[in-house]
């Protein structure tokens, strides 16, 4: 028993790695391949697009792109264009007159990386203007708005009149809130009014949710497009656009992917920063599309961004009427606290999968233990430390067990040659001495099943938790990637060509860890296995974020010290042999005193 529960935990543990080191190595994108003719995906099956059941004399539905994936807009094609900023203490909106939207977004508390400490920029290569409106005649980014002077300093207003009765108003608004959740948010009406004196319908129309640029080897999965339809949030990653050639899981590249159905908000993403469009009244669909970049440097592989659009219905303005819509438009980083706050079931956005629950209490717990010590790589110390102390019990518990087992190795081997013909038997005699001895032999692998969600939600929180991005740790530059001091003149196969020292920390702390465990198995092949896996985990980890790896190499630690205060004190355990395994044990004895 003691046998099967341990290599079930190691087993465990092992799929527990491996799952994770393959979530992002998937193969490279491709650059999407024409499809033809465009299609419209509805309900999850492809049918052909069909014409809005109103026929409204302003706008036909053109909600489905060219062929092809969405290029770059090219930037100073307008040599007339106004760019008017309003910021607050986090961030600085560049509105644009043509398209009167957002042109794009500085974040002033975020550097755009390691070697440049500049503001990152949100949407500053872009497909098209943030919440850019399309759908409608003589309305997208190339419109040429009035730029109207508001009498609120936090307001910018443009205007436009099209086919001489309709007039289109968009206003802009900047939270200068001081709490925390509102100077990511923008407020946007949009407001259309009827100069005629006639019923004036007005088809569908679309606001682009900004371009998400690409930002690293977790773009696969974690720069997507995602939505909110009232019941379940749903992220088309890369591959939904690349398309797979895996066994079972394959798939055709597509140019875009929309959807006719209820939306409560949609998003565009990267790994650390978001841009979330939420409609005051509920959206009718979708759209999302993969945006190509140019090459980065030497690299052969293709860059892919993402953008989408909201789709919003329809209506009928009366003579001289007037409609508005109203949006929040968050567009800053992925911080669990903010955007948890911008709408009905937003927090998925940081696709913590389906431990979500440990990663959002272990990410509440890692910032409240920053905010007193304000470094990032302490916190995850003093988080480790926590979830130490949480579980001592049970990892005392587990290793006196298992410490008491290992003084049953001789009786195990007895039982082992006496009835190794007989399984039931077998199986009857250990548990029954189990039982004399009161030993549970599940304790000794349960500490590795308790870590495995523990172990999944750190992951999933320290690989988008945009808290740790640039947050440096001794000789860590960043905690949110892995460590790469410097590039190495060759490639290693499963780790790259980045040079990191505290896998090795790691490595090192697993071999002292694994030494001063007891051995309750008697069994040679199970005691090798547990000699190599920290040989085994080592290329695994490796690649991973230097929090993750940091937290791991910490948590090794105090199980050192606390395995070595426990090997200091002996246990006073005199085992129970059951009757009948005794017997079988004296009668190699009895025979030898006859022969004598």
């Amino acid at each position: 028993m003691d046998k099967k529960n341990t290599t079930i935990g190691i087993l465990l543990l092992v799929a527990a790695f491996g799952l994770i080191y393959l979530q992002p190595r998937q193969p490279a994108p491709t650059a999407p391949a024409p499809v033809s003719p465009p299609s419209q995906t509805q309900g999850g099956s492809e049918a052909p697009a069909t014409p809005s059941p109103t026929a409204p004399a302003i706008g036909q539905p053109t909600f489905q792109p060219n062929s092809g994936p969405a290029t770059l807009e090219t930037i100073g094609d307008h040599v007339d264009e106004r760019v008017v900023s309003r910021e607050n203490e986090l961030i600085e909106a560049r509105f644009t007159n043509y398209g009167g939207a957002i042109r794009e977004i500085v974040l002033k508390d975020f550097d755009k990386s390691r070697d440049d400490t500049s503001p990152y920029i949100m949407n500053e290569h872009r497909f098209a203007p943030a919440l850019e409106l399309t759908g409608l005649p003589s309305l997208n980014k190339d419109t040429a708005y009035k730029l109207i002077e508001p009498s609120d300093p936090n307001t910018v207003e443009f205007r436009a009149v099209v086919e001489e009765n309709l007039q289109v108003t968009r206003r802009y608004t900047i939270e200068q809130d001081t709490n925390k959740e509102k100077p990511y948010l923008i407020r946007h009406e949009l407001e259309f009014r009827n100069l005629s004196s006639s019923s004036l319908p007005i088809g569908s129309f679309n606001l682009n949710t900004g371009t998400a640029a690409p930002s690293g080897p977790q773009d696969i999965q974690l720069l997507t497009f995602g939505f909110f339809d009232g019941e379940d949030s749903k992220f088309l990653a890369q591959s939904k656009f690349t398309g797979s050639s895996m066994p079972f899981f394959s798939s055709e590249p597509r140019d875009f992917i929309s959807e006719t159905r209820n939306v409560q908000w949609v998003s565009v993403k990267n790994q650390f920063f978001i841009t979330i469009l939420k409609p005051d009244i509920n959206g009718i669909g979708y759209l999302a599309q993969p945006v190509q970049f140019p090459k980065n440097g030497s690299s052969t592989k293709p860059q892919l961004g993402v953008t989408g659009s909201l789709r919003m219905d329809s209506f009928t303005l009366a003579p001289l009427d007037t409609q508005t819509f109203g949006f929040n438009f968050y567009i800053g980083p992925k911080e669990f606290d903010r955007i948890s706050r911008v709408g009905e079931s937003t927090e998925d956005v940081m696709q913590f999968s389906f431990v979500s629950p440990f990663s959002k209490f272990l990410l509440t717990m890692m910032t409240a233990f920053h905010g007193f010590v304000h470094n990032y790589g302490i916190a995850i110390i003093l988080l480790t430390l926590t979830i130490k102390i949480i579980f001592l019990p049970i990892n005392i518990m587990s290793s006196r067990s298992m410490k008491r087992m290992s003084k049953l190795q001789e009786p195990m081997k007895a039982i082992n040659e006496k009835f190794g013909d007989n399984p039931q038997k077998k199986q009857q005699l250990m548990m029954e001495m189990y039982k004399l001895n009161k030993i549970n032999p599940v304790a000794g692998c349960l500490p590795m099943l308790i870590q495995i969600p523990i172990f999944f939600g750190l992951f999933y929180m320290l690989r988008s938790a945009a808290e740790l991005r640039l947050s440096e740790f001794m000789w860590i530059p960043d905690l949110s990637m892995q460590e790469g001091l410097f590039t190495l003149p060759f490639t290693i196969p499963f780790m790259g060509d980045q040079f990191n020292i505290l896998p090795f920390i790691y490595l090192v702390s697993m071999v002292v860890q694994m030494g001063m465990m007891p051995t309750p198995s008697v069994d040679n092949a199970q005691v090798k296995m547990m000699k190599y896996m920290p040989y085994i985990f080592f290329p695994i980890i490796y690649t991973f974020a230097s929090g993750l790896v940091l937290y791991w190499t910490i948590n090794n630690l105090f199980t050192i010290g606390q395995q070595w205060m426990i090997n200091r004190k002996a246990v006073d355990f005199e085992f129970v042999l059951p009757p009948a395994l005794k017997k079988a044990m004296d009668e190699p004895k009895k025979k030898k005193k006859r022969k004598k």
